[in-house]
């Protein structure tokens, strides 16, 4: 995966954790609740894809420890 598309995964997180702030205003808990799952997996699978793209490389391992 080219690096621009790992950095465009990056910036879809953050735009994601910037969702974070609007479901702290959410007054309904049921749509805070669905949201944070939405957030979390949206987060969580382009992350893995991220890691994938880094380990699929030979990125992985102790020097980047």
């Amino acid at each position: 995966m080219p690096v621009r598309m790992q950095m465009e995964q990056l910036q879809r997180v953050a735009r994601l954790c910037a969702a974070l702030e609007w479901v702290t205003t959410c007054p309904d808990l049921d749509t805070k609740d669905a949201v944070l799952q939405l957030i979390g997996e949206e987060v969580s699978a382009t992350i893995q894809g991220v890691i994938y793209a880094v380990e699929s490389k030979g990125g992985g391992g102790a020097e980047m420890a």
